[in-house]
């Protein structure tokens, strides 16, 4: 049977966002190891509020306890429990696929074996974070209209206050312009625009335009438009029952086989795999 419990092992973390309290007390059902050698396919950011854990063994282990942040991102192994020195661990997580623009909140400064850590959050900022971290959750439980896009948009806030954590954050800001552009095409994703045309929008030079946005985003203006795209189709395929046709007019593809073509190429499966493995 198909596991359904998120805190339990075996549930298959196929949803764009999923959110939740782990609440481990010493000898309770939920006081085992989780072990994933090969990480997960989306990221998972972690705040300990109460208790203590620890991450990986041997010589790369290292502990966490109340007001301690991770964030492990895809590909990076899952290995944590309660610390066996403390008998209760509680932490809220949120996994989430992200978007193509989230790049840089996703960067933090200290990386411990491939998992970003903030540590020794102030009271103040606990009391910012954690109510995120719950309004988060039941927004992604909620049956009510565009509960994902509410979630997905206090993602966003709770992704920025940590990035700012960051003891680095004032030496990287992303051009104005960019942002703009970036802007621009989120609130217009099934319209095409040469880089001319957004260029002139922000008053440089298309080859300007072109190298700014690849050093500031790490990929070319087409492949965030491809990446924004895909992730509003994949919403569409959970969400209606629209053709897969019609979604591809809906985000800006005439053409349903090249569409799906670019959805594999990103998401790994065709539209329709993809709407069979989530129905």
């Amino acid at each position: 049977m198909e596991q359904t419990d998120p805190l339990k092992p075996g549930y298959n973390f196929d949803a764009h966002l999923v959110a939740g309290l782990t609440s481990i007390i010493e000898g309770n059902d939920l006081d085992f190891t989780i072990d994933r050698p090969g990480g997960m396919k989306g990221y998972i950011i972690n705040l300990t509020i109460k208790g203590q854990g620890r991450i990986f063994s041997a010589e790369n282990a290292f502990e966490v306890k109340e007001g301690d942040l991770l964030l492990f991102p895809p590909g990076v192994a899952h290995y944590y429990r309660r610390h066996p020195n403390c008998s209760n661990w509680f932490h809220r997580w949120i996994y989430f696929r992200p978007r193509a623009f989230w790049s840089d909140w996703l960067n933090w400064q200290n990386n411990q074996h491939g998992v970003f850590v903030t540590r020794d959050l102030e009271p103040e900022m606990m009391t910012n974070l954690e109510p995120l971290f719950v309004d988060i959750e039941h927004s992604a439980k909620s049956d009510n209209p565009y509960h994902n896009d509410l979630a997905l948009n206090l993602l966003e806030q709770l992704l920025i206050r940590c990035k700012t954590l960051q003891p680095n954050v004032m030496s990287r800001r992303i051009d104005p312009r960019i942002l703009d552009v970036v802007q621009h095409m989120s609130q217009h994703l099934n319209e095409d625009f040469s880089n001319d045309e957004l260029a002139a929008m922000v008053c440089i030079s298309s080859s300007r335009l072109g190298h700014l946005f690849s050093a500031e985003m790490g990929m070319t203006i087409t492949q965030w438009r491809d990446d924004q795209r895909i992730t509003r189709a994949k919403q569409l395929l959970l969400a209606t029952n629209h053709s897969i046709n019609k979604i591809s007019r809906m985000i800006g593809y005439s053409d349903p086989l090249y569409f799906s073509r670019v959805f594999k190429r990103i998401a790994g499966v065709s539209p329709k795999k993809f709407r069979e493995q989530i129905s």
